[in-house]
């Protein structure tokens, strides 16, 4: 994702890539030495912290580095209690087809199969995908396996996180256009250092 993101800042105009810096670390332990009037955690990356305790350890880091009266802006999805019943345990739902897009370089049709499963009790989802890759024939050319884990945050959960770590929540909305908080959309989430 790095290499991604340095070739495109790459492209940009001399100003703008003067004020971009890239730095990899661990979001849950982290001194840039500086502040900042905003940080922002987009695409639900604050649910890769596995446990409560690097959780508040990130909105700790991430308070230090927020100028006084600083924001944070970030989203997590909202769990639905009937998805986590049917799913829950280490075998999980079947493999399902979640998507098919044409590989931008080869041409060839790659199909996106997922499988969830649920431990309520670590409040913890394993997301195993599996992306085939088919010729011309249908026939699959190459298989790619890639599991994503992450743990979820109930809203009360996420409001009493932000509190503790010395936030104050100044919106929650339910999608993206800053509709209203609704149960098992978005939780996205804007909230200033107190």
């Amino acid at each position: 994702m790095l290499d991604i993101a340095r070739a495109k800042v790459a492209g940009l105009d001399a100003q703008v890539r003067s004020r971009i810096t890239l730095v990899e670390g661990d979001m849950a332990d982290f001194s840039l030495g500086q502040r900042f009037k905003l940080v922002t955690i987009p695409y639900r990356a604050f649910l890769h912290l596995l446990t409560v305790e690097d959780q508040t350890r990130c909105l700790s880091c991430v308070r230090e580095h927020l100028e006084d009266g600083g924001g944070l802006v970030f989203n997590v999805f909202d769990p639905r209690l009937e998805i986590i019943a049917a799913h829950r345990g280490p075998a999980g739902s079947a493999f399902r087809k979640l998507l098919q897009f044409t590989h931008p370089e080869t041409g060839r049709e790659i199909v996106v199969l997922s499988s969830l499963s649920y431990d309520p009790e670590r409040q913890v989802l394993v997301e195993d995908r599996v992306f085939e890759e088919l010729d011309e024939g249908g026939v699959v050319v190459s298989r790619t396996y890639s599991p994503l884990t992450m743990r979820w945050v109930y809203r009360y959960e996420m409001e009493h996180l932000l509190e503790l770590s010395g936030f104050r929540v100044e919106a929650l909305y339910g999608d993206f256009g800053r509709g209203p908080f609704r149960y098992g959309n978005e939780q996205i989430w804007v909230a200033r250092k107190s």
